[in-house]
C-alpha cells in the first residue's frame, strides 16, 4: 500500500448475519438483521417508525438506510454513504443496477491501446450541480484527490490495483522509517482536449474498467476543495463532504439529518435519461424491529427483511431471469400484503477473522473444526445463503462453482458441513490446554441478534474444547477502528466485490496488507506473518504472482487462477479467516413501485433514477 489513508476495498461488510437487501440498509449488506455494508457508525438515531420526513412529496422513493458518514467519494468506506454518493456523483463507467458487466456512464466513449496500457475516455456533455461543464481537467483533479488527498481512503485502488503510472518519493513514517509514497501531481492522466483524457497504466489490467466503476473514481469539479497540493479549493472540505457535495449525477443533496434521514432531489440538468421520480428519501434505522415495523406500516417502497422476521416458507419463485435473479412473491406478511420478491447469489463472503498475532494456531484450528456451516445457514440464517469455504465466491472462483465444490470436497481439512469437536479437543490438548488450562478470548461483532445467535452456538461448542469465548457487540465504526489498531482477537466481517474477480477478494489474504497498528490502513486485521503462520510466505508469493499477471491474456489468467487456489489453501493451512457463507441478496417491494432489483454485484453504487412509482401507497 502506498499511503497512510488507504483502505483497499469497496465494501467492508458488517457481519450482521443474513442476506443483502436491495435498497434497504445499504450501509452493510445485511448479515442477517436487515443489514448494511462497510464502515459505518451505529447510533440510536432514526429508530422512530413514523411517516417519512420528505416534506410530503409523494413522488419521492422511500427507502431505509444505515448510518451515512460522508458524501465525499474518496473518503467513503461504507455502503450507506455509497448508496447516496452513487446518485449524486458519476464515474466513467458503472455496473448498471449491480449487474456484473460494466457500461459507459459519464464516458460517452472509450478505447484501449493495443498494448492494453492506455485508456482514452471521451466525456459526455455533462453539467455539475453548480452549473459548470464537466471537463477533462475535472477528471485529473478528482483522481489526484483519490491518490493524494489527506481525506482519501482508497488511494491504493488507483495506484496499486488499477496501477495508473505515477512517481514515488521517499518519506519518513511515524516510526522514523523511510518509505516510498506517491509523489503528488505525477499521475499519468493527460487531457487531450476539453472532453478527452488519456490514462496510462503501469501494466495491462484485465479488470481495469471494473475498478474504475467504483465510486471513489467519481468526477467532481476541479479545485472544489483544497486538500491536495496545488489546489486552494473554493469551499471548505466539511461543506463538500456533508452539505454541498457537488457532482454531476441525476440527483443533488437536499437534506441530511445525521442519524435520522437523507433526502436527494432530481437534478434538472442531468445529461442522461431520467430521473423518473422527484427524489429519494432514506430513513436511517439500525434496529431490525424498528425496520420491520417501518416497512409493515408501508413507509418504505422497497426494502430488506431482517432475518429475525424472515420466513423462507413464504417465498414463491416463479421464474429466473438471465442474470440469475429468482423472481416471485413473498407473503402474505404481517399487514396482509403479498410482496414482490427477488433473490440472487451475491459476490459476497462473510467470515470469522483472527488476529493471528494474538490467537494461537491451535485455537484457530479448534474454531475451524467446530464450525458447521449447514447448521449456521439453516438454523440461524434461515437458508439465506450457501456455505463458504473459499473467500472467493463460487461464481468467480477459478473454474466456476463446480471447481469450487470439487476443491472443497477433496482438500478442505476441517470437515465439510460437520462439527468435529473431538478434533477440536485434540488440537487443544496437543497444545497443552485442558480442563485446568483453558483459553480465554474475546469475540467482537457488529450489533446483531442473528449474528449473536451464531456466536452463542460456537461459544457453547468451544467450551468443550477448553475455550472460553466472551461475546461483545460494538458499533461498526468502533469494530473497524479496533481492528486497524490491532485491538481485536476474533471478529466477524465480510467482503463484497469491487470488481468480479478473485484477486479483489484475495487481497485480504496478502500478508503485507494485514498488519495492524501502523501508518498504513490494513485491508484485513490478521497480522499474518511467518512467525504465526507457516504458509504466510506462500501466500505472499502467490499474491505477487497475481500482481505480475494482471493482463487480459489466457496465460496471465491461468497464472492468476493457480495463485488464487494457492492463497485459498494457505488460508486453510494457517486459518486467518474461517469463511462462513455467501449470502443471497434478497429484495422485497410493494406493488406501487416499478422496482428493478440489483444483480450479483449488489445494491451498492446503483442509481435510483429509473425507479418509478406506478400507483398510490395504500
Amino acid at each position: 500500500m502506498t499511503d497512510s489513508n488507504s483502505l483497499s476495498r469497496r465494501r467492508f461488510l458488517q457481519a450482521t448475519g443474513g442476506a443483502a437487501s436491495a435498497v434497504a440498509l445499504a450501509g452493510c449488506t445485511d448479515g442477517g438483521d436487515g443489514g448494511s455494508t462497510d464502515e459505518t457508525t451505529a447510533d440510536d438515531g432514526g429508530q422512530e417508525t413514523s411517516e417519512p420526513s420528505d416534506g410530503g412529496n409523494e413522488n419521492y422513493l422511500q427507502y431505509i438506510n444505515s448510518t451515512v458518514t460522508t458524501f465525499d467519494p474518496v473518503a467513503s468506506t461504507d455502503e450507506a454513504s455509497a448508496n447516496v454518493i452513487s446518485n449524486i456523483h458519476q464515474t466513467l463507467v458503472h455496473y448498471p443496477r449491480g449487474e456484473p458487466q460494466t457500461e459507459a456512464l459519464l464516458a460517452a466513449d472509450y478505447s484501449v491501446s493495443e498494448d492494453g496500457l492506455t485508456y482514452t475516455f471521451t466525456l459526455n456533455e455533462a453539467t455539475f450541480h453548480n452549473g459548470d461543464a464537466v471537463t477533462a481537467d475535472d477528471l485529473v483533479y478528482s483522481w489526484e484527490r483519490l491518490a493524494a488527498s489527506e481525506n482519501t481512503r482508497r488511494s491504493s485502488f488507483l495506484l496499486d490495483v488499477l496501477g495508473v503510472e505515477h512517481e514515488t518519493e521517499t518519506t519518513t513514517n511515524g516510526d522514523g522509517e523511510e518509505v516510498e509514497t506517491y509523489a503528488p501531481g505525477t499521475l499519468a492522466i493527460e487531457p487531450v482536449s476539453e472532453t478527452e483524457v488519456e490514462v496510462t497504466l503501469s501494466q495491462p489490467f484485465a479488470s481495469a474498467l471494473g475498478m474504475i466503476a467504483y465510486n471513489a473514481f467519481a468526477v467532481h469539479p476541479e479545485n472544489i476543495v483544497g486538500d491536495v497540493p496545488g489546489y486552494e479549493g473554493t469551499m471548505e472540505y466539511t461543506e463538500f463532504a456533508t452539505s454541498n457535495p457537488v457532482g454531476c449525477g441525476p440527483y443533488e443533496l437536499e437534506n441530511w439529518e445525521q442519524g435520522t434521514s437523507v433526502d436527494i432531489t432530481a437534478f434538472d440538468d442531468y445529461y442522461g435519461e431520467g430521473p423518473v421520480n422527484d427524489g429519494v428519501h432514506w430513513q436511517i434505522i439500525e434496529d431490525p424491529d424498528a425496520q420491520w415495523t417501518y416497512t409493515m406500516e408501508k413507509n418504505a417502497d422497497a426494502f430488506g427483511i431482517p432475518t429475525s422476521k424472515y420466513d423462507p416458507s413464504l417465498v414463491s419463485v416463479e421464474e429466473t431471469d438471465d442474470q440469475g435473479r429468482e423472481l416471485g412473491t413473498y407473503g402474505p406478511v404481517r399487514n396482509d400484503s403479498t410482496l414482490n420478491y427477488s433473490g440472487i447469489s451475491e459476490l459476497v463472503t462473510y467470515y470469522i477473522g483472527f488476529n493471528m498475532a494474538a490467537v494461537p494456531k491451535p485455537v484457530r484450528q479448534a474454531f475451524a473444526y467446530a464450525v458447521n456451516r449447514d447448521v449456521i445457514i439453516n438454523e440461524v440464517f434461515k437458508q439465506r445463503g450457501e456455505s463458504a469455504f473459499h473467500l472467493t465466491p463460487p461464481a468467480i472462483y477459478p473454474g466456476g462453482a463446480n471447481a469450487y465444490n470439487e476443491h472443497v470436497e477433496s482438500e478442505y481439512p476441517y470437515g465439510v458441513n460437520e462439527s468435529q469437536l473431538d478434533e477440536a479437543r485434540r488440537v487443544m490438548e496437543e497444545a497443552g490446554y485442558g480442563p485446568d488450562n483453558r483459553y480465554e478470548l474475546q469475540w467482537t461483532q457488529y450489533q446483531s441478534s442473528t449474528w449473536e445467535s451464531m456466536a452463542n452456538i460456537l461459544r457453547d461448542q468451544l467450551a468443550s474444547a477448553y475455550i472460553d469465548m466472551q461475546i461483545e457487540s460494538a458499533p461498526f465504526a468502533t469494530l473497524t477502528q479496533r481492528g486497524r489498531q490491532g485491538n481485536l482477537e476474533v471478529y466477524t466481517l465480510g467482503w463484497g466485490a469491487d470488481y468480479p474477480a478473485p484477486d479483489n477478494f484475495l487481497q485480504l489474504l496478502n500478508p503485507e496488507e494485514t498488519i495492524t497498528g501502523g501508518d498504513t490502513a490494513p485491508i484485513s486485521y490478521l497480522n499474518w506473518t511467518e512467525e504465526n503462520g507457516s504458509a504466510a510466505q506462500e501466500a505472499t508469493e502467490a499474491w505477487q504472482t497475481i500482481l505480475n499477471n494482471k493482463a487480459p491474456t489466457d496465460e496471465a489468467a491461468e497464472a492468476r487462477a493457480e495463485a488464487a487456489v494457492t492463497m485459498e489453501e494457505a488460508n486453510w493451512e494457517d486459518i486467518g479467516f474461517i469463511n462462513l457463507y455467501h449470502p443471497k441478496g434478497e429484495s422485497f417491494w410493494y406493488d406501487w413501485i416499478d422496482y428493478q432489483p440489483p444483480g450479483a454485484m449488489g445494491a451498492a453504487n446503483v442509481m435510483e433514477k429509473d425507479i418509478e412509482l406506478t400507483g398510490s401507497r395504500e
